[in-house]
């Protein structure tokens, strides 16, 4: 691919030239194409940069704690010698055994005794392309097992803040397909470039990540790739092989196409029993056939696989969903039987708690504050608000929302102030400003429910101590005052306390831009889609203002790059979230999830789409808001992240681990605040009619 000539080319061109001139400063090759500018890492072999001709700031698009391009292998499988005492501790490196150029290839040698692998990398006109043979060097077979060998695609995706973020970091969409396997990545603010891996050879299972404890939430980690687990007969060869190339910004199909893989698009990747998987594969020439799968098994995940015309099978996940109406019904009646507090001795009587599904009991901590009977725990009021306008008949369901109330305004929420604590008690040495929105929403349910205009007089204040506590420069999750203040107006009530406020707060967001504050991590999916939902919502609801319908495009799309687009019901319009798992689930782990936050960027493209934007985004919302339905189990379980990377690897400074190499794919034994999803999804309209839709 030729590329125009873009602004900045020039000055990225000479950025790049200069990165090329200082490829001594790594110790290694150098080269350059019509597209990258690449340098080697002489003491391991590995790439070490690799930027875009065409990047005024120079972006390294594979900088991570560790080297693009390094095999890792299991220790207790292959390691030379046998047992050594370190299983299930850490794989380890195959030692680098040297670097040379082989005309117009770079090849480099590792080994431990029991696997040799030799990696040879050669520029293409416009492309990079990589092949990895790994050998059997013994006499007898080796057997790996799945995640027993990796390598490493250190895709520069870490969160040091938003103005680095936009300009130097990018999400990477892994997906593990098999022989149709690909990564998408993209910077994190808006480009006129992007990048992609696409499988030519070989045949990829799943992914790991490898992550530096110290930066804690702030570090998604090292990808890991794994190849199928395989059989390598003495002397036998393992190959894998990709092309990394780079294509215009929204051009991901073509370059996929292009470089050997197919496209496999569902129209929706989690159905309902009465619908049907349709899915549509588009091969490396263009032809493009329908596949139509009935869920004939029911409730429940389906995996696909399909031999494309090159003779390669690619891979899909689908679920099907039990009926939204049903899930809802059954997660109401699982949070009222199992998850309230009924001890009348205790503080917590009437309070909704996690629950711990794997000891099948519910749990509390006030010193791990996530898992209080506050903060995001007001989902479960807020999802029974909202059920309760559809099926007022539910008399279970209305008695354990009425305590929960009497719970409320006795330990966190001061009737009379509308002051919001951040445990039982009312201690006010903790407040937390992200607990407003939600119980503010709470009340605004709460109104819709019982006409009480009670619940009306907290709103109002409750969004005054809001913004006099800080808020017009803050972006929480499911934060929409427009929609409140529309309320109160409709309810013949005067919202001019209120509308000052949030006129400052629009005012801050637009000159914010695509940059806003860090929060409680520096930079993350739900900073930015607040950003677009109080925007869009102010400008359908209250005035449009044209500053803010200026920003919204770019803002949406700057949101829409955490968002996956695999073939697949756990990462489809799911957003990359890496730490939901250890601050909300029994497990502590971080890593990837499929988590409800993904519903928060389904409102704001149905909010933006209602403000003006493309329809495209009210149809991308919908995947989001079906696709997190796989939280939530028949019988209503849910569960506070379900976990994507097959293990997780946390590495101290030193590159050593720390500690031992957890297996965490699947869902968290944990539920605990996914019942918002389920409230963003009844609220939508989606799904049949839960209360009036006033305001969506």
């Amino acid at each position: 691919m030729r590329f125009e000539k873009k602004q900045g080319i020039l000055q990225g061109a000479f950025a790049a030239l200069a990165l090329f001139s200082n490829a001594a400063a790594f110790g290694g090759v150098a080269k350059t194409n019509d597209a990258f500018v690449v340098t080697w890492n002489a003491k391991n072999g590995g790439l070490a940069s690799l930027v875009l001709r065409d990047d005024a700031d120079r972006m390294n698009w594979i900088e991570g704690f560790e080297t693009w391009g390094e095999i890792r292998t299991n220790a207790r499988e292959i390691r030379a010698g046998g047992w050594t005492g370190a299983a299930f501790l850490d794989s380890e490196k195959l030692a680098f055994r040297g670097l040379r150029e082989d005309g117009g290839r770079v090849v480099s040698e590792y080994g431990n005794g029991v696997l040799s692998a030799t990696v040879v990398r050669e520029m293409l006109p416009d492309a990079i392309r990589e092949t990895y043979a790994i050998r059997n060097a013994t006499k007898t077979p080796v057997y790996l097992n799945r995640g027993d060998l990796g390598i490493l695609t250190t895709f520069n995706d870490d969160y040091p803040g938003a103005d680095e973020c936009i300009r130097r970091r990018c999400s990477a969409h892994v997906w593990c397909g098999g022989e149709n396997s690909w990564v998408k990545a993209v910077k994190m603010g808006v480009f006129p470039t992007e990048l992609a891996l696409v499988l030519n050879e070989g045949s990829l299972d799943w992914y790991s990540v490898r992550r530096l404890a110290k930066d804690g939430s702030n570090d998604r980690g090292d990808v890991l790739l794994h190849p199928d687990p395989a059989v390598i007969a003495p002397g036998g060869v393992l190959t894998v092989s990709w092309t990394l190339a780079a294509y215009p910004r929204g051009g991901f199909k073509e370059a996929l196409l292009r470089h050997g893989g197919a496209m496999l698009e569902f129209e929706n990747e989690t159905i309902f029993p009465n619908e049907k998987f349709e899915i549509a594969i588009t091969e490396p020439g263009g032809r493009v056939r329908k596949e139509t799968r009935a869920p004939e098994k029911g409730v429940g995940e389906y995996a696909f696989e399909f031999v494309l015309s090159n003779g390669k099978k690619a891979r899909a996940n689908g679920y099907c969903s039990p009926p939204f109406d049903d899930l809802v019904r059954a997660r109401v009646k699982f949070v009222v039987e199992k998850q309230q507090c009924l001890d009348e001795a205790s503080p917590l009587y009437g309070a909704f708690v996690p629950y711990d599904n794997e000891d099948e009991r519910p749990y509390f901590s006030a010193e791990w504050r996530d898992m209080n009977a506050c903060r995001e725990r007001t989902a479960m009021p807020l999802m029974i608000a909202r059920y309760l306008q559809r099926h007022g008949e539910d008399a279970a369901a209305r008695r354990a929302l009425d305590l929960w109330e009497r719970f409320a305004c006795r330990e966190f929420f001061d009737v009379d102030t509308c002051a919001i604590y951040d445990g039982v008690g009312k201690d006010p040495r903790f407040k937390r400003l992200y607990n407003g929105p939600q119980l503010i929403a709470v009340w605004k349910e709460m109104y819709q429910l019982k006409k009480d205009p009670k619940y009306l007089d907290y709103v109002e204040k409750s969004i005054v101590n809001f913004y006099r506590g800080g808020g017009t420069n803050f972006y929480p999750n499911g934060c929409n005052f427009s929609e409140p203040v529309a309320m109160l107006k409709r309810a013949g009530r005067d919202a001019s306390r209120i509308e000052p406020y949030l006129r400052q707060h629009v005012d801050n967001l637009v000159r914010n831009g695509t940059r806003p504050p860090a929060h409680e991590v520096r930079y993350e999916q739900t900073i930015v889609a607040p950003g677009v939902t109080i925007l869009s919502a102010y400008c359908a609801l209250v005035e449009k203002d044209a500053r803010a319908m200026a920003l919204l495009p770019d803002l949406v799309d700057v949101l829409w790059r955490f968002n996956g687009n695999q073939p697949d019901h756990r990462l489809n319009e799911i957003a990359i979230r890496h730490w939901d798992g250890y601050w909300f689930g029994k497990r502590h782990a971080y890593g990837d999830t499929l988590h409800q936050h993904s519903a928060l960027s389904a409102r704001a493209f149905m909010q933006y789409a209602k403000a003006g934007g493309d329809a495209v985004w009210r149809k991308r919302a919908e995947h989001a808001y079906r696709n997190v339905l796989g939280m939530f189990t028949p019988d209503g379980r849910g569960t506070a992240a379900y976990m994507l990377p097959l293990t997780v690897t946390m590495v101290n400074a030193d590159g050593s681990a720390m500690g031992r190499t957890r297996k965490v794919f699947g869902p968290d034994p944990l539920a605990n605040d996914q019942d918002a999803a389920l409230y963003n999804g009844m609220a939508s309209g989606l799904f049949g009619a839960y209360g009036e839709n006033l305001f969506y």
